[in-house]
């Protein structure tokens, strides 16, 4: 879910995810280890949201976009 929002933004962004973690801060490979089951930790998942505008309620939270 948390995956899927995030390559939806990015796809809509015209940026690859990869330059999205750069961007957050974050480690390369982060964001696609929570597609393959890795949990996010708490911090990253405030990063992501501060990066794409929302709340990490809102990244959380599923919708027609996840």
């Amino acid at each position: 879910m948390i995956y899927k929002k995030v390559e939806t933004y990015c796809k809509k962004s015209n940026i690859a995810i990869s330059v999205f973690e750069k961007n957050c801060g974050l480690g390369n490979g982060t964001i696609g280890g929570w597609a393959e089951g890795a949990r996010p930790r708490i911090d990253s998942l405030e990063k992501v949201a501060t990066e794409m505008g929302i709340t990490v309620a809102e990244l959380l939270t599923c919708d027609q976009d996840s």
